[in-house]
């Protein structure tokens, strides 16, 4: 099952499904880009097992640069395939592009620099850490449930009361790089 209406917050238990959307969604990005695009990354709790997510595909797209020339190249093209271009009041690190109807988004889709720490490798740490470390995922569950029932008619809420857990463990992963060079 994928898609949820805007604004709202509903779990459902990680599916295997979830991923092989993502890579069908990437293939058809990558055959309609091509080099524009440098790379694509699943991210998100869809991306990561064991942990309950709403169900939207969350993907990062790297490309070279965020200017206006670059990006206009990918708006007319994503909107043929399903996109729509939304203003991002939440992040000026990354364009967003979201799949489906109000009633049933299925996809959300970043633009992002490539180099840029926020918006491309801050996700992917968060992504690998959590996988990799049961205590971090089952805590991470807890809080996504506990503020799900909380905020269910409130997305915004939802992803706010969020973000200090994740900058933690974000944090805590860059801590881990350093210490293994």
């Amino acid at each position: 099952m994928l898609g949820l209406k805007r604004g709202t917050v509903k779990l459902t238990n990680n599916h295997e499904e979830w991923a092989r959307l993502f890579e069908e969604e990437k293939k058809l990005l990558l055959e309609k880009f091509g080099n524009s695009i440098i790379a694509i990354e699943h991210i998100g709790s869809t991306a990561t097992p064991g942990v309950p997510a709403k169900p939207i595909i969350d993907m990062n797209v790297a490309i070279v640069s965020l200017d206006n020339d670059e990006v206009q190249k990918f708006i007319e093209p994503l909107e043929k395939m399903g996109y729509e271009y939304k203003i991002n009041e939440h992040y000026d690190d990354r364009r967003l592009f979201v799949k489906g109807h109000e009633e049933n988004r299925t996809h959300h889709l970043n633009l992002v620099q490539i180099n840029n720490q926020t918006g491309w490798h801050d996700p992917i740490l968060f992504r690998e850490y959590i996988k990799n470390n049961l205590s971090a995922q089952k805590e991470y569950a807890a809080l996504k449930i506990k503020l799900a029932e909380q905020f269910l008619e409130n997305r915004k809420a939802y992803s706010n009361e969020k973000q200090s857990f994740t900058k933690d463990i974000i944090q805590k992963a860059r801590q881990k790089i350093k210490v293994k060079e």
